[in-house]
C-alpha cells in the first residue's frame, strides 16, 4: 500500500520483506523516499501467509509503530519523529503495488482504511475484535443426548478469508432460561465439513473438561479460549459442517449435524394481475390476420413505424396508459383503410357488399364479414347490447393463449367461464339499455 510518486519519492508505503513488515513514511527525520524504513523483526515472523491485521501509526513524537492482529510488535523506529509537512499531495494512492510497478503484492485486501489522526492501542484492539465480514453463530443441537431442553454446543464463525472459516468460542448454552446441565463430560471434539472431518484445524481435539452448574452463566458456559480455522470447500452457501466428539455425557463417539436456518418469510410483494395485454408485434400480426391485409402494405407499415413507440411494450396489465388505445385506434383504422381502399381484398372480405348502399344499410351488411373474420381467427367478438354488469370481455388470439381484458368482480377461476357466458345469456335488467340487443356469447 503507496502514496507515493514512485520508489524514490514517497510520503508513505507499507510492503513487506519475507517474514517482516516494512514501513517508510517522510517526514523530517526520512529522506524523501522514507528512508531509513522501520521493520519488524526478522526472527519474530510477524508477517505470516494469512488474513491478517496490520496498522502503521506515526506520530511526531513516538514516530512510526507497526501492530499485528491488535498487538504492538515492540520495533522501535529508527529515525526521530518529526514533521510531515513536507508530503506531496500531488502523489498517487495505490494497492497491491508501488507507482513504479515493481513491487507487486500476491495477497488479497479485505478492508484498507486511513484515518486523518493517529488510532490509540485501545481503538486499534477493537477494529481487530470487530473483524471483517459477517459473523455467524452455529448451533448444534445436543439436547437428545444430554437431557438438557434447548442445549446446543455454539461456535461463532465467519469467513477467515478466501480459503477458510474461522471458528472461534466454542460454548455450551440452552435456550430456556431456566434450565441448568448438571453435570456433561465432553471431549474429543472435532469439526467435519460436508461429510469427513477436516484433516487439519482440529484445534479442539485435545477438548476434555465437564459442563456443570458452577460454570454455567446467563451466555452459556465457555469450552475453550482458543479459535481456529477450518479450509473453505465449496463455499460460504453450499459448505455444511457437523461436530464429532469421543465422549458427550454418556455416549461416545457422538456425530451432530448442525440446526438448519428457519428460511426467511417470502416478501410481501404485490400479487401479478391474472389479465394482461398484447404487446406491439402481437397487436400488428393479430390486426393482419383480421383483414387480410399485410402488414408490409405500405400505407400500414409507415403507420406502424409512426405509432410503434405508443403501443404496449410488456404483457402487464398495470403498464397500460391512455397513449395505448390511441394508437391501437390509428392502426385498426389505418388497416380498415387499407383494407377498403384495395378493390381487390374488399371484394374477398365483403362478397356481395353493395359500397353504394345507405350508411345504415352498409353497417348492418359490413359488421358480418368482420364477425366472421373474428370467430375464423379464433377471437371473441363483442356486440353492442352488453351491460358492463353482464359482459366478460376476452379476446382470444389468433392462434395464441387468451388475454383477458375485463371480467365481472370476484370471479378469477378460469373454470367459472360457464357461469360467465350464462350469465351473458341473460337479458339486460338495466333500465338504459332495455333498447339494446341481448348479447351472445362468441364462439
Amino acid at each position: 500500500m503507496s502514496y507515493s510518486g514512485g520508489a524514490t519519492a514517497r510520503n508513505f508505503m507499507l510492503g513487506q520483506t519475507l517474514y517482516s513488515y516494512d514501513f517508510y513514511n517522510r517526514s523530517a527525520g526520512t529522506n524523501t523516499a522514507g528512508d531509513p524504513k522501520l521493520t519488524t523483526a526478522a526472527a519474530d515472523e510477524d508477517l505470516q501467509a494469512t488474513l491478517q491485521h496490520v496498522v502503521a501509526t506515526y506520530d511526531p513524537i513516538r514516530g512510526r509503530r507497526i501492530y499485528v492482529n491488535g498487538e504492538f510488535t515492540g520495533d522501535a523506529d529508527p529515525a526521530s519523529g518529526g514533521s510531515i509537512s513536507d508530503w506531496d499531495d500531488t502523489f498517487a494512492f495505490v494497492l497491491g503495488n508501488e507507482v513504479s510497478g515493481d513491487a507487486q503484492f500476491q495477497g488479497v485486501f479485505r478492508l484498507v482504511a486511513v484515518y486523518n489522526r493517529v488510532l490509540t492501542d485501545a481503538q486499534i484492539q477493537t477494529n481487530f475484535t470487530a473483524g471483517v465480514g459477517e459473523k455467524f453463530f452455529l448451533l448444534f443441537s445436543i439436547s437428545h443426548l444430554v437431557d438438557v431442553p434447548q442445549a446446543y454446543i455454539m461456535f461463532e464463525v465467519s469467513q477467515f478469508d478466501s480459503y477458510s472459516y474461522l471458528f472461534d468460542k466454542p460454548t455450551f448454552i440452552s435456550l430456556d432460561p431456566t434450565a441448568r446441565p448438571g453435570s456433561i463430560a465432553i471431549s474429543g471434539l472435532r469439526i467435519g465439513i460436508n461429510g469427513a472431518e477436516a484433516p487439519v484445524g482440529q484445534a479442539y481435539r485435545t477438548l476434555d473438561t465437564t459442563i456443570a452448574d458452577s460454570q454455567y452463566g446467563p451466555l452459556g458456559q465457555p469450552l475453550a479460549n482458543v479459535g481456529t480455522v477450518i479450509a473453505l470447500e465449496k463455499g460460504p452457501d453450499t459448505d455444511e459442517f457437523f461436530l464429532t466428539f469421543d465422549v458427550l455425557g454418556t455416549h461416545q463417539n457422538v456425530r451432530l449435524d448442525p440446526v438448519p436456518l428457519a428460511p426467511a418469510p417470502p416478501p410481501d410483494v404485490q400479487r401479478m394481475a391474472d389479465v394482461g395485454v398484447r404487446v406491439f408485434d402481437e397487436l400488428n400480426a393479430t390486426m393482419a390476420e383480421l383483414t387480410g391485409i399485410s402488414p408490409q402494405d405500405p400505407a400500414v407499415a409507415a403507420t406502424y413505424a409512426t405509432i410503434k413507440q405508443a403501443l404496449p411494450t410488456v404483457e402487464t396489465i398495470d403498464t397500460f396508459v391512455s397513449a395505448h388505445p390511441v394508437a391501437v385506434a390509428q392502426l385498426s383504422i389505418q388497416y380498415c383503410n387499407s383494407l377498403v381502399e384495395n378493390p381487390t381484398a374488399r371484394a374477398q372480405y365483403f362478397p356481395g357488399f353493395n359500397f353504394a348502399a345507405a350508411p345504415d344499410d352498409r353497417r348492418a351488411h359490413g359488421l358480418q364479414p368482420v364477425r366472421r373474420s373474428a370467430r375464423g381467427q379464433g377471437c371473441a367478438v363483442a356486440r353492442p347490447g352488453r351491460t358492463q354488469g353482464q359482459l366478460w370481455h376476452r379476446r382470444r388470439g389468433c392462434g395464441q393463449d387468451p388475454v383477458h381484458l375485463h371480467r365481472p368482480r370476484g370471479r378469477r377461476e378460469h373454470g367459472r367461464l360457464e357461469r360467465a357466458d350464462r350469465r351473458a345469456r341473460r337479458p339486460a335488467r338495466f333500465p338504459e339499455h332495455r333498447g339494446l340487443r341481448q348479447a351472445r356469447p362468441a364462439g
